[in-house]
């Protein structure tokens, strides 16, 4: 019976975070593809550790080693950010260094990705975001800058 329970409630764990995804582009870059590979780390927070930032979930990837994923995920995020309700760029060598964006609400939930290419500035990172909840854009911004 505990096996059983247990069984349920993660598999609702990893339910939930995907299904955040859905219909977004990005989403096929939180897939076990990814999450695998070596330098890979990915956090997925949820419930009464975010309530305090206006999230109801929080959804990171972040890449070392590998810059080759930099045009990949560049091309899912601007895919995804050319629907957005307002949306904040800077561009390096061409190339989208950083990307923030509001996406269309989800229910009462603001959805946001966020995209950092560290590897267009020197350093061997590449962190994407997902975040949904009720926190305005200048909330998300103050939780990143701190």
């Amino acid at each position: 019976m505990k096996k059983s329970v247990l069984s349920i409630l993660l598999t609702i764990a990893f339910i939930l975070p995907a299904s955040a995804q859905t219909g977004l582009n990005i989403n096929q870059i939180f897939s076990e593809r990814y999450r695998d590979m070596k330098g890979a780390t990915e956090t997925i927070l949820s419930g009464d550790r975010l309530s305090d930032a206006g999230l109801d979930l929080y959804h990171s990837i972040t890449f070392k080693g590998h810059p080759e994923l930099g045009p990949v995920i560049e091309r899912l995020v601007a895919s995804d950010g050319a629907k957005a309700l307002s949306k904040e760029v800077k561009y390096k060598s061409g190339h989208l260094y950083y990307g923030f964006y509001r996406l269309t609400k989800n229910g009462n939930l603001n959805r946001y990705v966020l995209y950092l290419n560290g590897t267009l500035a020197g350093e061997d990172k590449i962190i994407l975001l997902f975040l949904e909840g009720k926190a305005s854009p200048e909330k998300i911004k103050k939780l990143i800058n701190k």
